[in-house]
């Protein structure tokens, strides 16, 4: 009896954690800023004034006074920030530049907004020299 007991319910557990992994695009995702891992961020005049370019922070590295971005800059082009958004959501973006290295303020001196935040997977971790 009490090995049916916990038989059902690790069953349970186990049913609960898999409807959450697959809802994961459905939460709330963490506020993410600049320079977290993951954020897609919409940058505006990055490649051409009044245009806005998708790029996905993938790491950063903090010097004294200085910040670079590690990101791989989408081929995508967005005509607002909401568009911006919805493409941020395709795990299947077309890639532009697969790994850019910028200092942070080419991103915060122009108009940009972070669209969307999604954990990095290993593939993309890996671009990271």
């Amino acid at each position: 009896m009490l090995q049916v007991l916990l038989r059902n319910l690790c069953l349970g557990w186990a049913s609960a954690a898999l409807v959450a992994g697959c809802a994961s695009d459905a939460l709330t995702p963490p506020e993410a800023h600049i320079d977290t891992p993951g954020a897609f961020v919409a940058v505006e005049g990055y490649y051409e004034p009044g245009e806005l370019t998708l790029v996905r922070i993938l790491d950063r590295l903090q010097f004294e006074d200085a910040r670079l971005l590690f990101m791989t800059v989408h081929d995508v082009r967005p005509e607002t920030y909401e568009e911006a958004r919805e493409l941020a959501k395709d795990h299947d973006l077309p890639i532009r530049e697969l790994i850019r290295i910028e200092p942070d303020t080419v991103v915060t001196q122009s108009p940009h907004r972070i669209v969307w935040f999604r954990t990095l997977t290993a593939k993309e971790q890996e671009r990271v020299p």
